[in-house]
């Protein structure tokens, strides 16, 4: 074959490859917790493709990409699908489906076709996925769960599981080898990430939900400490599957004066953290602007939006330029209650170029980036802890039980804290012009002893000369402002609909 022969064939294929895939975009909204969401799409004749990583942003999960340019896998919970790109074939665990139309990448995105996906993506978010083509609309009804959450509590004389259902089911508890308990619930959709962001350290190795095509799901606990013997029965008011583990010993191991952390019904109460204060500048930008004075000036803006909302109760941990140590920050919160706890901050680099805002949730940071800030957001309360709580108390940090309830803290919040994350981000990315960096996560002190969802916000690099000139103006501030606000609200409907 002749070299001009092989570049017209190569130039062929090209063509062909390109000409499978839509020209133009579009949208497609999501309508998902009361709200309408605008998600990327193609339309390539009669079929229509939507992007299923924004379509995962709104909904739920995420998409990770196994071999860059030839395989996407979605993940939600412990289930997922795997794409093969340029092809019209997908596979959930071990049953492969036709989905007649190719997916295809375009700008970092996977599309799908949506008439032939949505049925398979129903199964793994267990909620009715409904297209209608003629308004170009999906709409997530939240209501298909009926396995909704999952509480676990020590009492003085054992363990006190309950699970909360819609409404009476039929189910079988059984133990099996691992000391795992078993929880088999039939004809029950189950809400998959809402019960393993209830994984407690202090009395579990493990949890996992299973749900089977049959409509029976498992929830299995592998727990610390021996079942041999268990009690359980089925409660109405509310409904629920209530299991007992009697352990006269147990009290011994779990007593603390942590309060009991369970399902909250409303979302109502709001701490706004202004970063750093006092002694404390936070960063400072080439022209000399405090990282202190911009967030107070953010928090005050956000904490008037939420007062002028009658449905929300606002507190500050500081309205004034004061120190307030990590304790305070976190008895503020916790005493009032709160149901969502935002801390606000500028971030800061050596490197001046960098430009842009983070939503960041606690839990170990997962790249370089995330443990910079995280690093440079603690350096504050490391001092702090060097000054006073080591020294009143040398065991303080070898404490095991504070080990323990570190752990706890660190994962009891942590679905909710992702979620609103994502939530914020998606507000940013409408409101703020500057770059969007994204959700991650860090090891953030000031989040680590609050007992409700809660995030660190960098607004942007105050070290970056055009972005530290962003943070002073007024403007700027107030969309920063209008941003957390929409995601708040957004929250608020969205769990309080479950």
């Amino acid at each position: 074959m002749s070299q001009r022969t092989t570049s017209s064939l190569i130039i062929f294929v090209l063509l062909a490859v390109v000409c499978t895939v839509p020209a133009h975009a579009d949208k497609v909204k999501v309508f998902v917790a009361g709200g309408y969401e605008d998600i990327t799409a193609y339309q390539q004749e009669q079929v229509t493709f939507i992007s299923l990583s924004e379509f995962a942003e709104v909904v739920g999960g995420s998409i990770a990409w196994e071999i860059v340019g030839h395989q996407a896998r979605y993940v939600d919970g412990t289930t997922h699908i795997d794409f093969l790109l340029d092809s019209p074939f997908m596979k959930m665990g071990d049953t492969v489906y036709n989905i007649t139309y190719q997916s295809f990448l375009r700008d970092g995105q996977l599309f799908v076709p949506v008439v032939t996906t949505l049925p398979i993506l129903d199964r793994v978010f267990l909620r009715k996925l409904v297209w209608s083509p003629g308004d170009r609309t999906i709409r997530a009804e939240s209501e298909y769960f009926n396995v909704t959450d999952m509480s676990v509590q020590a009492k003085s004389n054992g363990l006190l599981i309950e699970i909360f259902l819609t409404t009476a089911l039929n189910y079988q508890i059984f133990v099996t080898e691992g000391n795992w308990l078993n929880v088999s619930i039939r004809d029950a959709k189950v809400n998959g990430q809402r019960i393993l962001s209830r994984k407690n350290p202090r009395y579990m190795y493990n949890l996992k939900v299973h749900q089977v095509e049959n409509n029976t799901g498992q929830i299995s606990m592998r727990l610390k400490r021996k079942v041999e013997n268990w009690h359980h029965k089925i409660l109405y008011d509310p409904p629920r599957i209530q299991i007992s583990i009697p352990d006269v010993d147990f009290e011994l191991d779990t007593a603390t004066d942590a309060p009991v952390i369970g399902p909250d019904e409303k979302i109502d109460v709001i701490v706004v953290d202004a970063g750093h204060g006092g002694q404390d500048y936070g960063a400072i930008g080439p022209k000399g602007t405090r990282e202190k004075d911009v967030v107070l000036e953010i928090a005050k803006r956000l904490a008037k939006l939420i007062r002028k909302d009658k449905q929300f109760k606002v507190i500050m941990t500081r309205d004034r330029d004061e120190a307030v140590s990590l304790e305070r920050r976190a008895k503020i919160a916790n005493d009032a209650g709160a149901d969502l706890f935002i801390s606000i901050h500028a971030n800061a680099s050596p490197r001046s170029h960098v430009r842009g805002w983070n939503v960041f949730f606690l839990a170990p940071a997962r790249n370089d980036s995330a443990r910079s800030v995280e690093q440079l957001e603690n350096s504050y309360f490391i001092r702090e802890f060097a000054a006073s709580s080591t020294e009143s108390n040398p065991d303080l940090m070898e404490d095991p039980v504070l080990g323990i309830l570190n752990e706890m803290l660190l994962t009891e919040f942590q679905a909710e804290s992702n979620d609103f994350a994502l939530i914020v981000d998606r507000e940013f990315r409408r409101h703020l012009e500057t770059p969007a960096r994204g959700v991650d996560q860090a090891g953030f002190f000031v989040l680590n002893k609050v007992f409700t969802p809660s995030v660190l916000v960098e607004a942007a690099f105050i070290s970056n000369k055009n972005e530290e000139k962003l943070l002073k103006s007024k403007s700027y501030q107030e969309k920063v402002a209008e941003g957390i606000y929409e995601a708040i609200k957004r929250f608020k409907t969205k769990y309080e609909s479950r």
